[in-house]
């Protein structure tokens, strides 16, 4: 499923999205499509940024975390 809003280039935002976009290519070589779609609401973009590595880390397995965002984007009717 493509997203419904086009993916936001590194020239297409501002300078305060542009420093984060900077951090994740040095922290991990590319900027994800989340933080890219996240640029449309540059305010939350760092906020979330910095929320985002709880995802990964907690008493959670990967299989079992991998469960709950299954069973989330169902109760949502999203596509996963």
């Amino acid at each position: 499923m493509a997203a419904r809003l086009p993916y936001l280039e590194r020239e297409q935002v501002g300078a305060e999205v542009q420093a984060v976009y900077d951090d994740l290519e040095r922290a991990t070589g590319r900027v994800l499509n989340i933080f890219r779609l996240m640029a449309y609401h540059a305010r939350s973009l760092p906020l979330f940024r910095r929320w985002y590595p709880t995802l990964r880390e907690g008493p959670l397995d990967l299989q079992l975390r991998q469960l709950a965002y299954v069973r989330v984007s169902r109760l949502n009717r999203c596509a996963y």
